[in-house]
């Protein structure tokens, strides 16, 4: 048995909590971005580098791309950034579920308080199986959209 502390937080595969805010502006920066509505960035990389071996792989120059990386730089933390990215690849990703499709409005890119709560802030790492990630995230939503129908419930998110 190993006598080193397992590595916490980024470093260590955990991706932070953001707040509603802070997810809320990177996706409206990503969201205006793959609609065209921002000038080009002069700044736009031509490669990106392995965090683990550091070997360079071209980045095309698309309209994602430059939206990603245009959301990216509304996080001066790294750990945010990593996150915000995370959660846009693999939260979203739940939705899509018919479960949650009252609580998004299709077409106007408007969610819900809870949905959008649940998504800043569920807890998982890079080893959380998709279905672990299911339960922490409907987990999360139910706490959240019970918080938002009584504000003055006890043991409300914050």
């Amino acid at each position: 048995m190993s006598s080193e502390k397992p590595t916490l937080g980024i470093d260590g595969g955990e991706f932070v909590r953001l707040t509603v805010e802070e997810f809320r502006h990177g996706y409206a920066t990503f969201d205006a971005a793959m609609e065209g509505e921002l000038p080009p960035d002069p700044d736009f990389p031509t490669e990106v580098r392995d965090a683990v071996t550091g070997a360079a792989t071209p980045v095309a120059d698309t309209p994602f791309n430059r939206a990603w990386i245009a959301a990216g730089k509304t996080f001066t933390d790294d750990a945010k950034r990593i996150s915000f990215y995370k959660r846009v690849e693999i939260v979203m990703g739940l939705i899509k579920d018919r479960k949650y499709s009252k609580y998004v409005g299709y077409g106007t890119n408007s969610l819900h308080i809870a949905l959008l709560s649940a998504i800043a802030t569920v807890p998982f790492s890079i080893r959380t199986t998709k279905k672990a990630l299911r339960a922490a995230f409907d987990a999360e939503f139910r706490r959240y959209l019970a918080a938002s129908v009584d504000p003055g419930e006890p043991g409300k998110p914050q």
